[in-house]
């Protein structure tokens, strides 16, 4: 037995105040229901709080992994005075290397800076971007070369390929040691003939 009276407990166990219906002891095994406004407001504030913070975090998330990409591709300038590395067997250390476009040296279609390849080897250049490839010296169109702060591109162009491949050796002396180890029957540029020059002197002087 129950009512729907304001404020007035019933004999039934039920009784209704301020909007809430409640059973006291008229289920079975005395249980206890309630059914309030009150409680209806609270779990939309709880649903509306739990959406801006799942948004929230996503928010944050996303943030966190571009600042890591920009972080992971900008490359590191060497420290003031340190030594160049050495090149030992045509192992060439690189900060990252890219795959670009002819005729647009700073732009990278894809770049790899956690486990980049750049070996000259007897007969071939050996690099990897996404995958490891092998090119023969005979395939290069042209050697160019890219320097800004921090950052010293050699740029290998293909006769059958639109696509080149970018390595950032960081300083110009260690460019200049790359340049070095390619076989004169390999084409360069202007800028890279100058690069082997030493330092001070100037193409055509």
């Amino acid at each position: 037995m129950y009512s729907i009276e304001s404020k007035i407990p019933t004999t039934g166990g039920v009784h209704l105040a301020l909007g809430t219906l409640c059973f006291n002891g008229a289920l079975p095994g005395r249980a206890q229901a309630c059914v309030t406004e009150e409680s209806d407001v609270q779990m939309d504030w709880i649903t509306v709080l739990g959406t801006v913070g799942v948004i929230v975090f996503q928010g944050l998330s996303f943030w966190f992994l571009y600042w890591l990409w920009k972080k992971l591709r900008t490359p590191k300038a060497p420290r003031a005075g340190a030594a160049p590395l050495a090149i030992k067997g045509g192992v060439i250390p690189v900060v990252a290397t890219f795959t670009g476009l002819r005729g647009l040296p700073w732009v990278a279609l894809a770049t790899n800076s956690l486990n980049p390849v750049f070996r000259i080897e007897s007969g071939q250049l050996v690099y990897r971007v996404l995958r490891q490839r092998q090119r023969p010296f005979a395939d290069i169109r042209q050697v160019d070369v890219r320097e800004a702060h921090g950052t010293f591109n050699l740029i290998f162009e293909f006769h059958d390929a639109r696509r080149t491949f970018l390595a950032n050796v960081g300083t110009k002396a260690r460019g200049t040691q790359a340049l070095s180890l390619l076989p004169q029957s390999v084409p360069l540029s202007g800028r890279a003939r100058e690069a082997l020059l030493p330092t001070g002197a100037k193409a055509g002087a």
